[in-house]
Protein backbone atom coordinates (compact mmCIF):
# COMPACT_ATOMS: atom_id res chain seq x y z
CA UNK A 1 0.00 0.00 0.00
CA UNK A 2 1.46 3.61 -0.78
CA UNK A 3 0.53 6.55 0.32
CA UNK A 4 -1.82 7.55 -1.99
CA UNK A 5 -3.64 4.49 -0.68
CA UNK A 6 -3.41 5.33 2.30
CA UNK A 7 -5.02 8.75 1.97
CA UNK A 8 -7.73 7.06 0.49
CA UNK A 9 -8.20 5.28 3.68
CA UNK A 10 -7.91 7.62 5.99
CA UNK A 11 -10.55 9.85 4.09
CA UNK A 12 -13.10 6.81 3.21
CA UNK A 13 -12.66 5.92 6.91
CA UNK A 14 -13.94 9.26 8.03
CA UNK A 15 -16.51 8.94 5.35
CA UNK A 16 -15.36 12.53 3.20
CA UNK A 17 -15.69 13.17 -0.52
CA UNK A 18 -12.31 13.49 -2.10
CA UNK A 19 -13.88 17.85 -2.00
CA UNK A 20 -14.56 17.27 1.47
CA UNK A 21 -11.80 15.55 2.60
CA UNK A 22 -9.89 18.98 0.08
CA UNK A 23 -11.36 21.59 1.72
CA UNK A 24 -10.06 20.80 5.23
CA UNK A 25 -6.35 20.94 4.61
CA UNK A 26 -7.22 24.06 2.53
CA UNK A 27 -6.72 21.74 -1.20
CA UNK A 28 -8.61 20.79 -4.22
CA UNK A 29 -10.48 17.75 -4.89
CA UNK A 30 -8.25 17.08 -8.05
CA UNK A 31 -5.07 16.90 -6.06
CA UNK A 32 -6.61 14.47 -3.61
CA UNK A 33 -7.55 12.39 -6.97
CA UNK A 34 -3.83 12.90 -8.16
CA UNK A 35 -2.29 11.86 -4.53
CA UNK A 36 -4.78 8.67 -4.45
CA UNK A 37 -4.26 7.62 -7.73
CA UNK A 38 -0.26 8.26 -7.26
CA UNK A 39 -0.03 10.88 -9.66
CA UNK A 40 0.98 13.04 -7.58
CA UNK A 41 2.73 12.73 -3.93
CA UNK A 42 1.98 15.08 -1.22
CA UNK A 43 4.14 17.60 0.45
CA UNK A 44 5.69 17.39 3.86
CA UNK A 45 3.73 20.26 4.68
CA UNK A 46 0.32 18.51 3.21
CA UNK A 47 1.35 15.60 5.03
CA UNK A 48 1.78 17.02 8.20
CA UNK A 49 -1.30 18.97 7.67
CA UNK A 50 -3.38 15.67 6.98
CA UNK A 51 -2.18 14.44 10.70
CA UNK A 52 -2.91 17.55 12.43
CA UNK A 53 -6.50 18.27 11.00
CA UNK A 54 -8.02 14.15 10.80
CA UNK A 55 -5.70 12.86 14.22
CA UNK A 56 -4.20 10.91 11.61
CA UNK A 57 -0.43 8.46 12.83
CA UNK A 58 2.51 10.43 10.99
CA UNK A 59 4.59 7.24 11.18
CA UNK A 60 1.27 5.57 9.73
CA UNK A 61 0.21 7.65 6.63
CA UNK A 62 4.25 8.13 5.75
CA UNK A 63 5.08 3.99 5.70
CA UNK A 64 2.10 2.21 6.66
CA UNK A 65 3.41 1.42 10.54
CA UNK A 66 1.31 1.80 13.42
CA UNK A 67 -2.29 2.21 13.92
CA UNK A 68 -4.21 4.69 11.52
CA UNK A 69 -4.91 7.48 13.87
CA UNK A 70 -3.24 8.59 17.00
CA UNK A 71 -5.35 7.92 20.11
CA UNK A 72 -7.97 10.02 21.09
CA UNK A 73 -7.15 12.27 24.54
CA UNK A 74 -9.14 10.69 27.48
CA UNK A 75 -10.24 14.95 28.73
CA UNK A 76 -9.06 18.23 27.36
CA UNK A 77 -6.05 17.50 30.63
CA UNK A 78 -4.52 15.01 28.51
CA UNK A 79 -4.77 17.34 25.14
CA UNK A 80 -3.37 19.88 27.22
CA UNK A 81 -0.70 17.57 28.40
CA UNK A 82 0.22 16.26 25.13
CA UNK A 83 0.06 19.92 23.33
CA UNK A 84 2.24 21.70 26.24
CA UNK A 85 4.41 18.71 26.50
CA UNK A 86 3.67 18.24 30.50
CA UNK A 87 5.82 16.42 32.75
CA UNK A 88 3.84 13.45 35.13
CA UNK A 89 4.56 15.89 38.08
CA UNK A 90 2.88 19.28 36.34
CA UNK A 91 -0.11 16.79 34.89
CA UNK A 92 -0.83 15.86 38.57
CA UNK A 93 -0.39 18.94 39.91
CA UNK A 94 -3.25 20.37 37.58
CA UNK A 95 -5.23 17.48 37.89
CA UNK A 96 -5.55 18.16 41.63
CA UNK A 97 -5.62 21.83 41.29
CA UNK A 98 -8.54 21.68 38.92
CA UNK A 99 -10.63 19.29 41.14
CA UNK A 100 -10.57 21.58 44.03
CA UNK A 101 -13.42 23.64 44.36
CA UNK A 102 -13.84 27.23 43.55
CA UNK A 103 -13.02 28.56 46.82
CA UNK A 104 -10.17 26.06 47.58
CA UNK A 105 -8.71 27.31 44.01
CA UNK A 106 -9.18 30.73 45.07
CA UNK A 107 -6.80 30.31 48.31
CA UNK A 108 -4.55 28.41 46.50
CA UNK A 109 -4.14 31.75 44.00
CA UNK A 110 -4.14 33.99 47.31
CA UNK A 111 -1.21 32.10 48.99
CA UNK A 112 0.59 31.76 45.59
CA UNK A 113 0.23 35.97 45.07
CA UNK A 114 1.07 36.07 48.94
CA UNK A 115 4.32 34.64 48.29
CA UNK A 116 5.50 36.30 45.51
CA UNK A 117 4.13 39.54 47.20
CA UNK A 118 6.89 38.48 50.31
CA UNK A 119 9.30 37.63 47.62
CA UNK A 120 9.06 40.68 45.89
CA UNK A 121 8.94 42.55 49.05
CA UNK A 122 12.49 41.36 50.44
CA UNK A 123 14.44 42.79 48.06
CA UNK A 124 16.34 39.62 47.37
CA UNK A 125 16.11 37.56 43.95
CA UNK A 126 13.73 34.87 43.92
CA UNK A 127 16.80 32.60 42.93
CA UNK A 128 19.07 33.92 45.79
CA UNK A 129 20.01 30.88 48.15
CA UNK A 130 16.99 29.62 50.05
CA UNK A 131 18.83 29.83 53.41
CA UNK A 132 18.50 33.34 55.68
CA UNK A 133 21.81 34.17 57.31
CA UNK A 134 21.92 33.34 60.48
CA UNK A 135 20.37 36.76 62.68
CA UNK A 136 23.28 36.38 65.12
CA UNK A 137 26.41 37.81 64.03
CA UNK A 138 29.41 35.96 63.45
CA UNK A 139 31.87 35.70 66.48
CA UNK A 140 35.21 35.90 65.83
CA UNK A 141 36.62 33.94 69.17
CA UNK A 142 40.01 34.82 69.07
CA UNK A 143 39.71 38.07 68.81
CA UNK A 144 37.31 37.65 71.98
CA UNK A 145 38.96 36.64 73.55
CA UNK A 146 42.17 38.65 72.69
CA UNK A 147 40.10 42.03 74.01
CA UNK A 148 39.11 39.93 77.38
CA UNK A 149 42.50 39.39 78.20
CA UNK A 150 43.84 42.75 77.40
CA UNK A 151 41.19 43.55 79.17
CA UNK A 152 42.44 41.50 82.56
CA UNK A 153 46.13 43.07 81.75
CA UNK A 154 44.58 46.61 82.16
CA UNK A 155 42.61 45.92 85.68
CA UNK A 156 46.11 44.14 86.87
CA UNK A 157 48.15 47.04 86.02
CA UNK A 158 45.30 49.55 87.08
CA UNK A 159 45.12 47.63 90.66
CA UNK A 160 49.25 47.67 90.79
CA UNK A 161 48.85 51.86 90.14
CA UNK A 162 46.20 51.57 93.16
CA UNK A 163 48.59 49.66 95.81
CA UNK A 164 51.29 51.82 94.77
CA UNK A 165 50.00 55.09 95.25
CA UNK A 166 47.99 54.35 98.37
CA UNK A 167 51.33 53.67 99.74
CA UNK A 168 50.83 49.98 100.39
CA UNK A 169 53.95 48.30 101.83
CA UNK A 170 51.95 45.21 101.90
CA UNK A 171 53.96 43.37 99.09
CA UNK A 172 50.91 40.28 99.00
CA UNK A 173 48.28 43.28 98.50
CA UNK A 174 46.63 42.71 95.24
CA UNK A 175 48.26 39.13 94.89
CA UNK A 176 46.55 35.64 94.62
CA UNK A 177 48.52 33.19 96.20
CA UNK A 178 49.90 30.76 93.47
Amino acid sequence: MNIGDRIKKVRKSLDLTQEAFATRIGSVQNTITGYESGRRNPSAPVISLICKEFNVNEEWLRNGTGEMFNPEPCDELDSLADKFNLSHGEYIFLEKYLKLKREERDNVFDFIMDVCSAIGDSGVSGTADAAPRSSVPDIDIDAEVEAYRQQLELQKKAAAESSLSSGGNDEGAGKKEA
